[in-house]
């Protein structure tokens, strides 16, 4: 028998997102066998390289259902939940898939944030396993807890090869946690139907491809990870998973070496890799295709500079609330504009998301005009788990359709894009990462001695930080305090800026004055290096050391 007349197996579909007209009529996968066609087509082509080891997808697919088949010996099965401490590494994506194989639901958690912040939420969760990344002592008991030395046992153990369990459309494929405006934080469960109609819906913006080389820069526990991990790796792209020093030269030094041909970047980090503008040439990134950003509003200028030195990339604005799986809006640029002073539009809903804006109960369609945007359709959150109340405060029914209130504030312009304005309470974000001020100030509010408390974004040397008042007539309250933000908030939420007064500073309406402080709080930071200050009676202000003293 000749070479040629050997019967050749062919391929195995890839999944309907994929950009190939075969593949898009055939059903969805389990979420299990997210990259089974990857491995069963490209079994040895590296599939992820974190910096320090990488994986095959025939290594992705054999650990996951290692881990799968050890979950279902111990009784993990559809709906239960398994709580991971994420870290940023290329074994991430094997534990999602491996709980998704046994039709668990997968909840990361920020394996840095304090212990007993991390109690709290694994108290509410009741998981039935907690997988952490390393070998620390369990931070709660009657839990099965997986440490390090024996996730690696359990991965390298035969893997049987048995169909993922099949979940329903309803059931919980993940949660994700955001910061709470009530003090608790919110975890936003998205269900596999929504997940899977965002894989198709926000592919068609993307593109990836079985060729596609992508630049991961989100952590586990931001859904982002999810876009620029999990769904390239389900159509057999490469993904590095960035967790380096976050510096311009490093991370432009990786897209060139790994020939990157998409990069999702929250805007702080683009503008790190964008620096000057000078570096933005094709001998820089002579593979690149795709420049996505989002997740906070970016500067118009940064996006220009891509345009302008690499006119053919597409360039894309995109927006969603975790609460609508991921993205459910996005813009692409098609033109520099250097006359630009604001933002450039989010855009139009992904294909499958309905958008509305409303202001006073009725939908705006008049340009200009600012209202709340609402997200409605498929991609829309089942709800908060375990916050029933909040649920039903955020998710409204309008003609048989689920809308999630975003508290964005939004217009269209003359072109009918929608253009992003800002919030209408008090959830911020810095360096992507959603923070509700009124959590930090529910923690400051209930340590002892506060007598109010006002929290802020406030600008210090070009860049936003978070910054606190504490009223109390005692100063060494402030102490007290910022060991209690330690050890309830991961570091991002923390103030950089802490000050003290002792008198309450009230408005004409009796509520904490929060603009007059900040003003005078701000002014007094702009011209010093020192993080902590005390606010007098009369007005001034001064820089303090940690301690209190002047």
């Amino acid at each position: 028998m000749t070479e040629t007349s050997i019967p050749m197996a062919a391929p195995a579909a890839l999944p309907p997102w994929s950009l190939d007209s075969a593949d898009r009529a055939l059903p969805p996968p389990e979420l299990g066998d997210l990259v089974r066609a990857a491995a069963t087509n490209w079994p040895d082509r590296p599939a992820l390289h974190d910096g320090r080891g990488g994986l095959t997808f025939a290594e992705l697919e054999g650990q996951a259902r290692a881990l799968a088949a050890w979950l279902s010996e111990q009784g993990v099965g559809r709906g239960d939940r398994v709580a991971i401490l994420a870290e940023k590494c290329a074994l991430m994506p094997v534990l999602a898939i491996g709980i998704w194989k046994c039709g668990a639901v997968y909840v990361p958690l920020d394996a840095a944030q304090p212990v007993p912040r991390l109690r709290s939420l694994l108290g509410r969760l009741q998981p039935s396993a907690v997988i952490a990344l390393d070998d620390r002592e369990p931070s709660v008991a009657d839990v099965r807890w997986v440490g390090r030395t024996q996730l690696d046992g359990i991965l390298s153990r035969p893997a049987p090869d048995r169909p993922a369990v099949a979940k329903r459309p309803e059931d919980t494929a993940y949660i994700i946690f955001t910061s709470g405006s009530t003090g608790e934080p919110k975890g936003v469960e998205i269900s596999v139907a929504s997940l899977v109609a965002y894989f198709g819906n926000h592919n068609e913006v993307l593109r990836f491809t079985p060729e596609s080389r992508v630049f991961s820069l989100s952590p586990f526990h931001f859904d982002v990870s999810i876009e620029d991990t999990l769904l390239p790796l389900s159509l057999g792209a490469f993904v590095y998973q960035f967790r380096g020093v976050h510096a311009g030269a490093i991370m432009r030094a990786i897209l060139k070496r790994e020939r990157i041909t998409h990069v999702i970047a929250v805007s702080t980090l683009l503008t790190m890799i964008t620096e000057d503008g000078r570096h933005v040439t094709r001998e820089n990134f002579p593979c690149l295709q795709m420049v996505m950003t989002g997740a906070e509003v970016c500067d118009p200028g940064v996006i220009n500079v891509w345009k302008t030195g690499l006119p053919e990339v597409r360039v894309i604005n995109a927006y969603g609330p975790t609460e609508a799986t991921i993205v459910c809006v996005t813009h692409e640029i098609e033109r520099a504009d250097a006359e630009r002073m604001s933002s450039y539009p989010i855009g139009r809903p992904l294909r499958g998301v309905a958008a509305r804006i409303v202001d006073d109960g009725a939908e705006v369609h008049e340009q200009g005009r600012a209202g709340e945007l609402w997200i409605g359709g498929e991609q829309v959150m089942s709800g908060y788990f375990d916050q029933v109340e909040e649920t039903a405060r955020r998710v409204v029914e309008v003609d048989g359709v689920r809308y999630y209130r975003t508290g964005d504030m939004c217009s269209y312009d003359q072109d009918g894009n929608i253009v992003f304005h800002g919030r209408n309470d008090d959830e911020v974000k810095l360096a992507g990462r959603r923070i509700h001020l009124g959590e930090i100030r529910q923690i400051v509010l209930g340590s002892p001695g506060v007598e109010r408390a006002a929290v802020a974004l406030v600008p210090r040397n070009g860049h936003d930080v978070i910054a606190l008042v504490v009223m109390a007539p005692d100063r060494s309250v402030v102490t007290d305090v910022e060991k209690r933000l330690v050890d309830l908030l991961p570091e991002y939420m923390r103030p950089a800026l802490v000050a003290w007064s002792p008198e309450l500073t009230v408005s004409s309406t009796g509520k904490t004055d929060e603009n007059r402080l900040m003003r005078r709080l701000a002014e007094a930071a702009e011209g010093s290096t020192a993080t902590h200050f005390a606010l007098s009676p009369g007005g001034d202000v001064r820089p303090i050391d940690g301690d209190g003293d002047a």
